[in-house]
């Protein structure tokens, strides 16, 4: 069978009109051809046709009390994410594709040694009238270099720049201390936002993205409406966005299929089979670096001692849990955050399996017989998380370690238990990169790292991969710190689940971003209602 030949014949029907997105993948299925192929060859040939106007409505998870528009404060769970880049541009930002592209920055180069970068603008203005200027980024960008900045993406990057200058109203020169080829990708992280030069107040600052703030409550919603002077025609479709906090993820279902939402991130299992089969409405399922772990504290006993983390790595049942809690979206994790699909995966590394035996075998050279752990875990830190932990505490059983799941509530999740608690489920956006997932939340001055793991040699080899230009020993180099973070790291990466966008065949997109969830958390911007 040729899958190309019959998807292209399909594709033919669409685009005379004749066929729509659910009869032609019920075309495909007929032929032989799986939903994820048909759904993904259908996203990426139902180019943008732009169609502007309407009021969308999107439910998203992640939303808390302590959420800010502030980039030296804001956590970058979804809610925020989303809102903050409805009203706010970063210089880049990352394509369907995984790579880098222009968003307030028009294009870039580099010099030969990789050391210093210069960044064209486009003509753009904040909501207040005012022309965005290489001033306004470079104090934005300088901002992030300051010792109260807590958001580790932009600290990371900010304090590796020797030098962040203007060179005339639209021309950006960042110099780095140590090279980092990898400089664009970083330049697009949310904690990079763009705003005028002086700001204090970040939840009423002008922003230059697409929508005006017109209402937020933290943890709630956010309301925004499209800024007239937008300087972009092919971002930033809607008249206007609200996008709701609903965490639970069967009630953001619900509120999908009752007509109270447009489009949905993360149904749970069971909503997600019933969208692809209930008319006007679809699921997306894209492969993406968005993963599911527990933080174990290496600086609190007992997780001090490897051994016991190793034995806790053992004793879980990955498979089942994506079967059970993921509803097979996805595949099993192996104690690293980087996913099969990106570059410098380590394809050498073995698959941690469930071994009764090795757990028994390092919780014993820890010296334990039998130990008591609590983990801790909530719908706010992410739907599922609960049950996750059941299912752990059953499989560790037989292995001497005895769990107690502590539910918590979700409000305060992100303040009050995650970098905290001693053992915590917590979710992860991943990055388009190796270097930014391990620089943003693995080095020792990480202020994400959650599980306060301090190795001076991951940190050393960290910085020297990021500048080598050999790719092959940059592989090298990639390759061993995810083995040191799968035998020594207080992380066990447990699921890796595919981004699951719920929504009403009243929208239309281009290909679907999957370095973030919700279309690299700009579904604001780059979707649309069709005509």
């Amino acid at each position: 069978m040729d899958v190309n030949k019959d998807l292209e014949r399909l594709w033919s029907l669409v685009e005379s009109r004749n066929m729509d997105r659910r009869d032609f993948v019920s075309g495909a299925m007929a032929a032989g051809i799986s939903v994820t192929a048909a759904t993904s060859f259908w996203a990426s040939h139902a180019k943008a046709d732009g169609h502007h106007g309407g009021h969308v409505r999107i439910g998203a998870d992640g939303g808390a009390a302590i959420d800010t528009f502030n980039p030296l404060q804001s956590i970058g769970t979804d809610h925020i994410t989303m809102a903050i880049l409805s009203r706010f541009d970063t210089l880049t930002e990352t394509a369907a594709d995984g790579s880098p592209v222009g968003s307030l920055a028009e294009s870039w180069d580099t010099s030969a040694d990789g050391k210093t970068w210069t960044f064209k603008l486009r003509e753009a203005e904040f909501h207040n009238g005012k022309t965005v200027t290489a001033d306004d980024v470079v104090w934005s960008l300088k901002l992030q270099q300051s010792d109260d900045n807590t958001y580790a993406d932009g600290k990371t990057l900010a304090t590796g720049l020797e030098e962040i200058r203007a060179d005339g109203p639209d021309t950006v020169v960042l110099v780095q201390k140590e090279v980092n080829f990898d400089l664009p990708f970083h330049l697009s992280g949310v904690g990079l936002i763009i705003g005028p030069d002086g700001t204090t107040d970040w939840e009423a600052a002008p922003g230059s993205g697409p929508y005006v703030l017109e209402e937020f409550t933290p943890g709630i919603n956010f309301i925004g409406r499209k800024y007239e002077n937008y300087y972009r025609e092919d971002d930033g479709f809607f008249d206007s966005v609200e996008i709701l906090n609903i965490e639970d993820p069967a009630s953001r279902a619900s509120a999908l299929l009752g007509g109270s939402a447009d489009v949905i991130a993360q149904p749970d299992a069971r909503s997600a089979g019933m969208l692809n089969q209930t008319a006007g409405y679809s699921l997306l399922e894209v492969p993406g670096t968005t993963h599911y772990t527990t933080a174990m504290r290496t600086d609190l006993d007992p997780f001090t001692d490897n051994n016991l983390r190793l034995a806790v790595k053992y004793g879980i049942k990955r498979q089942e849990i994506v079967d059970k809690i993921f509803g097979g979206y996805g595949y099993v994790g192996n104690d690293h955050p980087i996913g099969r699909n990106q570059q410098f995966f380590n394809t050498e590394l073995p698959q941690r399996e469930y071994d009764t035996d090795k757990a028994t075998y390092y919780l014993k050279q820890a010296g334990f017989d039998s130990i008591d752990l609590t983990l801790d875990a909530s719908d706010g830190a992410f739907a599922g998380s609960v049950d996750m932990g059941v299912l752990m505490a059953e499989s560790m059983r037989p292995t001497g370690i005895n769990m107690d799941v502590n539910r918590v509530p979700g409000d305060g999740y992100w303040s009050d238990i995650w970098l905290v608690a001693p053992w915590c489920c917590v979710y992860w956006n991943g990055r388009p990169t190796v270097d930014w997932m391990l620089s943003g939340s693995y080095v020792s001055t990480s202020s994400w790292n959650d599980t306060y793991f301090k190795n001076e040699h991951f940190d050393a080899t960290l910085a020297a991969a990021r500048g080598e230009p050999n790719q092959e020993l940059r592989k090298e180099m990639y390759f061993e710190l995810q083995e040191i973070l799968n035998m020594e790291g207080g992380t066990t990466v447990i699921a890796f689940a595919s981004s699951l966008i719920g929504a009403s065949d009243a929208l239309g997109h281009g290909p679907v971003g999957g370095s973030r969830r919700m279309d690299d958390s700009r579904l604001s911007r780059r979707w649309w209602f069709n005509a």
